[in-house]
């Protein structure tokens, strides 16, 4: 009894080979540099992407530095990475590096004003150390006329635009919209303070 086999089609090939498995392994080789550029370009993609997301007005979560968990809301992007010494993509943040703390209708107002303060912070984080949120801060909480990234360069003006940014987050906070919609719950979602929980395991 003779048994014949045939190869399926798409694996023929004309140079001496030792079996099936070596033409599979010549065929993958050869392949390799495309499945690499479909790969790369789907990267590509995935960056328009989240370019496009990455907008100004968007509630940010900082993932790295000293401000690691720290929220913040995007000024200003630069896809390009234009700066000196940044060639990377990023953007200008401001946020908040002391959330203002927790008030009742007990206290007086003088404890109310200074549980209700905030200290702000202002500086360009790159895209990939920060967690985009699905809140947006639309033209209730302006920030294109106060942070600039010229004043960034500038020692003497830094201090002022600090000021001004705290000035401007403490009356949202002290004066919140009274309709519940989804502009006053990103601001609320904005001013409260992140809460991580540990968990102790037991060796």
């Amino acid at each position: 009894v003779v048994f014949f086999f045939q190869a399926e089609d798409g694996i023929r090939d004309s140079v001496a080979s030792r079996g099936l498995g070596d033409v599979y392994k010549r065929q993958s080789t050869q392949s390799t540099w495309g499945i690499n550029a479909e790969y790369m370009g789907f990267i590509r993609l995935r960056k328009k992407i989240m370019v496009k997301f990455l907008k100004p007005g968007r509630v940010v979560v900082l993932l790295a530095g000293r401000h690691a968990g720290k929220k913040g809301v995007i000024v200003k992007q630069l896809d390009d990475g234009v700066k000196k010494g940044r060639k990377f993509p990023h953007c200008l943040i401001a946020g908040i590096e002391k959330a203002p703390r927790k008030v009742t209708k007990r206290m007086g107002k003088k404890r109310i004003a200074m549980r209700s303060r905030i200290r702000p912070f202002v500086k360009f984080v790159n895209y990939a150390h920060i967690m985009p949120t699905r809140y947006v801060l639309g033209a209730e909480l302006d920030l294109k006329n106060l942070v600039k990234d010229e004043d960034l360069l500038v020692p003497d003006k830094k201090p002022e635009m600090n000021k001004a940014i705290k000035k401007l987050f403490e009356e949202k906070y002290t004066s919140p919209p009274a309709v519940k919609d989804e502009k006053a719950l990103s601001a609320e979602y904005f001013f409260k303070k992140l809460k991580f929980q540990t968990s102790i395991t037991q060796s």
